[in-house]
């Protein structure tokens, strides 16, 4: 039980950097209008793509499910 608390403290660290760096993209430059649908701190960029490691399918799935309601 321990371990899977701090794997979820863990977690919300790291979605907590993450969104705080994408709202810091957002206020460099206001005028432009940044599209981050799609974006996802599990995924990564693969030869110019981002992609979904095999690792992180499960989770990528259930993150969005939880974006649309």
């Amino acid at each position: 039980e321990k371990i899977r608390v701090l794997g979820q403290d863990v977690l919300d660290g790291v979605k907590f950097g993450f969104d705080n760096a994408v709202d810091q993209l957002k206020a460099l430059d206001p005028t432009v209008e940044l599209n981050t649908e799609g974006l996802s701190m599990l995924k990564r960029v693969e030869n110019g793509a981002i992609v979904i490691p095999p690792e992180y399918a499960q989770m990528v799935e259930d993150e969005e499910e939880d974006e649309q309601g």
